[in-house]
Formats: C-alpha cells, sequence, structure tokens
C-alpha cells in the first residue's frame, strides 16, 4: 500500500505553509501609505515628473505649486457658496458665485495689464434650482437618511406633502432585471457602475432610468458607483431615441454607494423599504453669465485664443479650476516674453455658462465669419489633471501618476506632430486613440479653427469629492508647460499650415 498522501491533500498542505511563511514573515501588517498624505491623497511631491531635454527647459518656470495656489483661489469661491448656507452649491452658473469668478478672472486680466478687458453677458434659460430636499427610508421600524443622496438635475419638485413609496431594488436596471416586477406607483433603486475614466456609467448605457419611467415607477433612484460615497449631481436623461426622445419627467435622486447598499442588503434581507421623500424647486428667470475677455498683444492682427469655462458644482477643482489654472499660467508665463517675440496676440476667454448650455462659445461659433477670422489656433483648458485610479478589493485606490487624458486635435499633420511633441516631451498620458469629436466647452467651435484639447471626466467629477487633493501639481504644469511650447511652435507656422489638409482648398482667406 502507497504512503503518499493524496494530491489534493498535498497542494493544501503547501499552501497552508505559504499562509504560515507569509504571517510569520517581516511583511507589513498594513499597507504602507508613505506617498498619501493624512487624508489618503497622493502627495504632490510623490508624482512621476519625466526629465526634460534641454531645449525645452526654459518651460520650467511654470510651476505646478503656484498653479495649484490658483485653483484653490477659484475653489475658495465654491467654498463660500457652501459656507453662505446653499444646499446646492459651488460656482452655480448664473449665481452670484460664478459672478465672483467672473470678479476673479477679470482682476487677473487686468494685474497683467491685458487689453480690451471686458465681460459679455449672456442671459440664460430658465434655469432650475432645488432649495430643499428630504429623503428618509424606512424599513423594520428604523428609519435611514443620507447625506449622499442629491435631487437628480431637472427633476421636479414633488407633492407639498412629499411622497410615501415602497422601493423596489432592479440591479443595473436591464430588460432582465426589469423582467417580472411591478414597479408603477414605486420608487425604483438602479445601481449604475460608473464606465473607467470617465463620469458616463451604466444605468445611462442601459437606458435603466427610461425604462423604469416608461413603466411607471413615481420616483426614480440611482446608486452611483462600486465603491466610495460621492453625492453627485447628475441628470436622469431622456426617455426614448432620436427625435421622439422626451425629458424623464418622475422624480429623481442619486446617491452614494455606500449608502445605497445598505438599503440594497436591507432588500436583500427580506425587509420591505419604504422612502419618504420631499423636493421643492424654484425655476429662475433672467439670470446671466458672462465671457470674461482680455488679450495679450501680439505683432500681428491674427490671434491665438485660450479658453477655460469657470462654472462647476461643490468645490469643482478638477472641473474646472484646473483648467484655470493652466489659463493663467499661460497668461503669466507669455506676459514675461517681449512682444516682439509675440508673433500672434493671445485671447484669453473665462467662458460662460458651461453648465447650461455653454452660451459663450456657442456665441462664437455663430459668429464664426467674424470673430474667429484671424484666430490660427484655439486651446481648451478644461479637466486638465486628476489622480489616476485603481478599483481593487472594492477600493479606489490612487496612483502617483496623472491619469490619462482623452484628447482632441483639429488640424495639419504639423499640428498634430507638434502637440504630441509638446505632450510626450512633458509627460502628458493620453488615451492612444483619439477623440472622434471635441467635448465640453470646446464641443461647438471645435471644427471652426484649428483646435486642441486633453479632457479627463473622472467618477469624481460633479460629486463632492471634486477636491484639490485629486489634482495634481505635476499635471497642471505639464499640461501648462505643453500648450506653451505648442504655441511657440504654432507661431513658426502660417495659418495655412495649421489647417486640416481637407480644408486648405476651402480656406482661401487663410494666408
Amino acid at each position: 500500500m502507497s504512503s503518499r498522501a493524496p494530491v489534493g491533500v498535498t497542494r493544501m498542505a503547501i499552501v497552508s505553509g505559504l499562509f504560515v511563511f507569509l504571517a510569520s514573515s517581516d511583511f507589513p501588517s498594513a499597507q504602507d501609505r508613505r506617498l498619501l498624505d493624512a487624508n489618503g491623497y497622493v502627495r504632490d511631491d510623490a508624482y512621476a515628473r519625466p526629465l526634460v531635454p534641454a531645449a525645452d527647459q526654459k518651460y520650467l518656470k511654470i510651476d505646478g505649486l503656484k498653479m495649484k495656489d490658483t485653483l484653490k483661489e477659484v475653489v475658495a469661491i465654491s467654498l463660500k457658496s457652501r459656507d453662505d448656507g446653499n444646499k446646492y452649491w459651488g460656482r452655480i452658473a448664473g449665481t452670484k458665485y460664478e459672478a465672483m469668478v467672473h470678479d476673479w478672472a477679470e482682476a487677473k486680466f487686468k494685474k497683467y495689464g491685458l487689453q480690451d478687458v471686458h465681460r459679455q453677458p449672456f442671459t440664460l434659460p430658465t434655469q432650475w434650482f432645488p432649495t430643499d430636499w428630504q429623503y428618509t427610508f424606512v424599513a423594520g421600524g428604523k428609519s435611514y437618511a443620507f447625506k449622499s443622496v442629491n435631487p437628480s438635475l431637472d427633476s421636479p419638485a414633488t407633492p407639498p406633502a412629499g411622497l410615501d413609496l415602497d422601493v423596489v431594488w432592479v440591479g443595473t436596471g436591464t430588460a432582465a432585471d426589469f423582467a417580472g416586477r411591478d414597479v408603477k406607483g414605486k420608487a425604483v433603486l438602479i445601481h449604475s457602475i460608473p464606465a473607467p475614466g470617465s463620469m458616463g456609467h451604466s444605468a445611462a448605457y442601459e437606458h435603466a432610468m427610461s425604462r423604469a419611467f416608461e413603466k411607471g415607477a413615481a420616483a426614480i433612484g440611482v446608486v452611483y458607483g462600486i465603491s466610495d460615497n460621492f453625492a453627485i449631481w447628475q441628470s436622469l436623461g431622456r426617455a426614448g431615441e432620436g427625435a421622439a426622445a422626451r425629458p424623464i419627467t418622475t422624480p429623481g435622486f442619486f446617491m452614494g454607494f455606500q449608502d445605497g447598499k445598505v438599503i440594497r442588503d436591507l432588500i436583500g434581507a427580506g425587509q420591505a423599504v419604504k422612502l419618504k421623500m420631499s423636493v421643492s424647486v424654484e425655476r429662475k428667470d433672467g439670470l446671466t453669465s458672462s465671457n470674461v475677455w482680455g488679450t495679450l498683444p501680439g505683432m500681428t492682427d491674427e490671434n491665438i485664443i485660450v479658453i477655460a469655462h469657470q462654472d462647476g458644482y461643490y468645490e469643482a477643482s478638477l472641473d474646472n479650476a484646473s483648467g484655470q489654472s493652466v489659463m493663467m499660467a499661460l497668461l503669466d508665463y507669455f506676459s514675461q516674453v517681449p512682444k516682439e517675440q509675440r508673433r500672434r496676440s493671445i485671447t484669453f476667454v473665462a467662458t460662460a455658462g458651461h453648465h447650461v448650455g455653454s452660451p459663450g462659445t456657442r456665441w462664437m461659433h455663430d459668429n464664426r465669419a467674424t470673430v474667429l477670422a484671424k484666430t490660427a489656433l484655439m486651446i481648451n483648458c478644461e479637466h486638465v489633471s486628476v489622480s489616476d485610479t485603481k478599483y481593487w478589493n472594492g477600493v479606489m485606490r490612487k496612483a502617483n501618476i496623472v491619469a490619462p487624458r482623452r484628447w482632441w486635435i483639429n488640424g495639419s499633420e504639423r499640428l498634430f506632430d507638434t502637440v504630441l511633441k509638446s505632450y510626450a516631451t512633458f509627460g502628458v498620458g493620453l488615451i492612444a486613440d483619439m477623440d472622434p469629436n471635441a467635448s465640453g466647452d470646446m464641443g461647438i467651435v471645435a471644427k471652426d479653427v484649428p483646435s486642441i484639447q486633453i479632457i479627463r471626466s473622472p467618477v469624481t467629477k460633479h460629486t463632492d469629492d471634486d477636491k484639490p487633493e485629486w489634482v495634481p501639481a505635476a499635471g497642471l504644469e505639464a499640461v501648462a508647460r505643453s500648450f506653451a511650447r505648442v504655441i511657440d511652435q504654432v507661431n513658426t507656422l502660417d495659418r495655412r499650415d495649421l489647417v486640416p489638409a481637407s480644408r486648405t482648398s476651402t480656406q482661401a482667406a487663410v494666408r
């Protein structure tokens, strides 16, 4: 009879021995966190930075830590909105807090002696403002109120007495999740999983909110995320496709992942859950937003336009204090370059009302024949620098590299070469394939002139965690240095050398 132990037993012994070895070795009992600050964010001095060739070291005077101080000046305006007692807070378009950013930008432009500094006001369409809201879940005689719950953008108000509804969990809200479920007259709760590197999320891709609306839900809630507990401002979107699409008019809300798990697990344990909710909404007319313009003159009547939008939700550090800081860094850098070395003027525009339709860049597009007639290049500064992350074991772990950006170039091969070489020089990481269209504040105007942008829309965008700690100084300076190099290189080229090849034959006015 063999004395060998069965193979399965032998393997088990080996694995058990490995666990004993690991437990008794010198491995740390807790993760080493020396790259993080006391609050769990990556320290600014911990980010990797590239070696810069000698020929481009003049751009190293653009300092990311100084840029971060500029970013915090903008964020301070949002914090004042919060501290003034607003529940819907931030640099909200049309409010006095967005106007304070106009004041800030105008003061910066005047400090640097820009010419033709002025504001260009736009009257906004009727604006939605939630003034108060309450959401209380009840199960097993216990009440649950969560700080992460916000009304969805453009949600209608509830009746004054509120709503008292049964809660139905529908998973990720696919057709299979809704199959056999009666949601009519109930509060539907959907788990939406963010797309990697984007504010897009699965409930939108699956048309889950539209499905709940069509099936008669009395309220639609979305649990956002797969870790953390972000409060977010998001819309439920539209129901239907194409021209037949219509707004979802059911009261809606978003809530953080950790809070949503509480309700999911109560339902999973067989408990009946009810939701008591009330939302008050004002519709405001006559609000305004403004472009703020200023020009650093050059030696010709041609210009380069640099834009960055001003409004944002919560602290809005990435979206878009980061872009504002890049614009001001470019202003600071080029204001120190003698005018005779600036071939073209640089026109800086802090743009109006991005989150309510971008009237500032829309106006540029509508008047492109005159406003953009002498523009050689437009640069959009928007969502430029955020820590990269890795989801691991239910935790969103931060990395000491800047997240790769989506990118857009409208221009000639020479412009492509110049821009991509600049990004590579300063370590601006990119998603490998270019976006099919520009996005953000540049979307409508991007094909009117040669244009460039990089942009990142992570899961923290539009949330209460869009804080300065998420915005690496290393990323801010890399982008500003790249854009400064692009401007210098573009100023060695004629405008006809910048436009896409497919357009050169129709650009008779371009010299």
